[in-house]
């Protein structure tokens, strides 16, 4: 498949064109003077600090082909956003060139393909972007990720618990993950097959970016696993370093876990199995085999309420001996399989 093809409707140099069109307010921008966000007069206040507040996400978003809750734009180039904060999740996607901004008073530059995560008290800036920078932004409500993505999604990865964060009305909402997936096609054929959605809508083009959404987060998922994996081989101090450990071990725990061992996982993180069970032990609280033996169960549970039998389940998330399978399943859920499955 060839970026030319994967478009659809639209071929993704009519999408490129379109991307790269200078809008009447941009050339103004370029020409004359930037936008005066004085005129934006609604303020919160962060950490002692006025901010401003920009934009208004009502409960259903609307934009021609996309899913109710779901917001793609492109940013403006030649204007500097001030510091601001939202009322939604924005994701901010670097389509070609560069983008400095200042997240949390951290600068930092978005590189081409890169994704930045940011819930909506999260106060960041953006600096004016030049004729050649594409950075796209993608605003999400929180009825949007509370109908489409909490049951999809592993709470063990960075990306689910920033998602569970932004759906929880207890948190401060000021959290930000960086995903540097600058190597990743997937990444790329996905926004650029959102993106066609969004300027040449299909029959059924809500559907579509649905699930194309949740196919870029499992993808940043993975990418993020692997800048752990690579961030702790490379022996970052000490404590990042077992942070990133246990991060990536979860994650590896939440997809392997029906055929895993404590070895095979030790092997891929570069460390022995003793540390790695007591590295785990340390900051979850449970052993690998606890660890285990919990996704195991909760995985055959969800079969057996989908209607599989208790041997099917039980062998499909790893158990042989069925014995075993059955004292385990009784002692976390207070009935037999065949009782749960009703």
């Amino acid at each position: 498949m060839t970026e030319s093809t994967i478009g659809g409707a639209m071929e993704i140099l009519e999408l490129e064109r379109r991307l790269s069109e200078l809008s009447a307010s941009e050339r103004r921008y370029r020409d004359e003077a930037p936008f005066d966000w004085s005129i934006m007069t609604e303020r919160v206040e962060v950490d002692g600090r006025s901010v401003r507040k920009i934009g208004q996400m009502g409960a259903e978003y609307a934009q021609a082909g996309m899913p109710a809750g779901l917001m793609i734009r492109r940013n403006s180039r030649f204007n500097a956003v001030p510091e601001h904060v939202h009322d939604y999740v924005e994701i901010s996607y670097v389509y070609r060139g560069r983008c400095p901004q200042t997240v949390a008073g951290e600068k930092l530059v978005l590189e081409r393909n890169e994704v930045l995560l940011l819930d909506a008290a999260c106060p960041h800036a953006v600096a004016a972007l030049g004729e050649d920078d594409i950075m796209l932004s993608m605003t999400v409500s929180r009825t949007f990720l509370q109908r489409g993505l909490e049951a999809s999604l592993s709470r063990e990865s960075a990306v689910s618990r920033f998602l569970f964060n932004a759906l929880n009305s207890e948190t401060d909402h000021r959290g930000h993950v960086r995903f540097r997936c600058g190597e990743s096609r997937r990444v790329r054929r996905y926004m650029q097959e959102m993106l066609c959605e969004r300027y040449e809508p299909s029959l059924n083009s809500a559907e579509i970016v649905l699930r194309l959404f949740q196919l870029l987060l499992a993808e940043l998922m993975d990418c993020y696993e692997h800048e752990l994996v690579r961030g702790a081989a490379a022996g970052r101090d000490e404590s990042g370093r077992a942070a990133s450990l246990v991060a990536g071990m979860l994650g590896y725990i939440e997809r392997s876990f029906a055929t895993c061992s404590l070895e095979e996982m030790a092997a891929r993180f570069h460390v022995s199995p003793n540390y790695a069970s007591a590295l785990l032990k340390q900051h979850v609280g449970k052993t690998y085999r606890q660890l285990v033996q919990e996704r195991r169960l909760a995985r055959a549970a969800e079969l057996l309420r989908a209607g599989a039998t208790a041997e099917a389940a039980a062998r499909a998330v790893g158990y042989e001996n069925m014995s075993f399978f059955y004292r385990k399943f009784r002692t976390a859920y207070g009935c037999t399989p065949a009782t749960y499955r009703g």
